[in-house]
């Protein structure tokens, strides 16, 4: 009896090595016949299996134009014109005058008299004087600034506006006058108060 079950118990086994066999075999088969018909479809297709790398180049236009902008560009004008502007009278005396005041030698050239923007500097009047032919003086400088340096040459802002410090005196000519001027600053803008003030490039 006990000899019949070892032989059964060695049946078992052998079947189940058996199935065990048939079933890693039919796995594998089943793997190979998957990657054969893979292969066939490329073949039939004619194509690669590839990795795809795509590259590109960036090409800049450079235009070379005679008369192209050089920067800073150099411009002149007038400013300020014997008159009253405002509420001061400017004379022909006190303007002649200023151009001997030391802190006017140079002062920055700005926009919109926004004076406390370190940001809106766009320049410098470089040297001013006084022409007695328009009783005013005229002024000569620099902007560095592109923009601002096109919109001149293009001629869309042609104005200037000054800043002027001045001690104040009351006549029975002339009324509020202005005295011992100094120019804290010059601007660009679109509309000046003075009416002869002019900005331009300076050829």
């Amino acid at each position: 009896m006990i000899e019949m079950k070892e032989r059964f118990e060695k049946n078992i086994e052998r079947l189940d090595n058996y199935l065990r066999l048939v079933r890693f075999t039919y796995t594998d088969l089943e793997k190979l016949s998957r990657l054969k018909i893979l292969e066939d479809f490329y073949e039939s297709k004619q194509e690669i299996a590839e990795t795809e790398k795509l590259s590109f180049k960036i090409e800049c236009a450079e235009e070379l134009k005679k008369g192209e902008l050089v920067l800073p560009l150099k411009v002149r004008g007038v400013f300020l014109t014997e008159g009253r502007p405002q509420l001061k009278y400017y004379s022909a005396e006190e303007l002649e005058k200023s151009i001997d005041n030391p802190l006017n030698l140079k002062f920055p050239l700005m926009l919109d008299h926004k004076d406390s923007e370190a940001g809106k500097i766009i320049g410098r009047v470089d040297r001013i004087s006084y022409d007695s032919s328009i009783r005013g003086i005229r002024w000569w400088g620099h902007i560095n600034d592109e923009t601002f340096a096109r919109n001149v040459i293009d001629g869309i802002i042609n104005q200037v506006s000054a800043t002027i410090y001045s001690a104040s005196e009351h006549t029975s000519k002339d009324g509020l006058t202005a005295r011992d001027l100094t120019f804290k600053e010059l601007s660009l803008v679109m509309d000046g108060a003075e009416p002869n003030n002019l900005i331009e490039v300076d050829e």
